[in-house]
């Protein structure tokens, strides 16, 4: 059953989000292709699948991407993504507006959430000498579970009170 009920918890940067104002794709700038690449550890019973397996973008154009994340247990399971760009030397130039990585993800026993990265490639890359034949770039995300123990404190869920209003 595809019960996309709800969107991901996404926080937005500010910085990077400001610099959308003034934002244009370099004109003439060359395509540079993000592959996107999903993991989770060891212990995490989810799916996690990038919506699509890559994304072409001009320096100073933006981009948005999905990831599908699925709770395959009977239990709600907390997890957070940590990421890493490749060449790292590219993770200058890498801003993310929105991410699903900048907020735990807490998924209900089967629930599938649609969880968005929303980022530019900052046109000053194009300036870069070391990057100039730079045409592909990897963005990973392993999800991991942050809450290993919570059956006992489901029941007294005050500190989360204004999650719920």
């Amino acid at each position: 059953s595809s019960s996309h009920g709800r969107g991901a918890r996404t926080w937005t940067d500010e910085e990077a989000a400001a610099k959308l104002a003034s934002l244009r794709p370099v004109k003439d700038g060359r395509l540079i292709t993000v592959r996107f690449d999903s993991t989770v550890g060891d212990v995490l019973p989810w799916s996690f699948i990038p919506a699509q397996l890559d994304v072409k973008v001009v320096p100073g154009e933006t981009a948005l991407s999905f990831f599908t994340a699925t709770n395959k247990s009977d239990k709600a399971i907390t997890g957070v993504a940590t990421y890493n760009v490749h060449p790292p030397k590219v993770g200058l130039y890498f801003s993310k507006i929105q991410c699903f990585c900048f907020e735990e993800q807490r998924l209900l026993p089967g629930e599938t959430v649609d969880m968005p990265v929303f980022f530019f490639i900052d046109p000053e890359i194009m300036d870069d000498p070391g990057l100039k034949h730079v045409n592909n770039v990897t963005l990973s995300y392993t999800f991991f579970q942050t809450d290993m123990d919570d059956e006992e404190d489901d029941d007294d869920d005050e500190e989360d009170e204004d999650e719920a209003a």
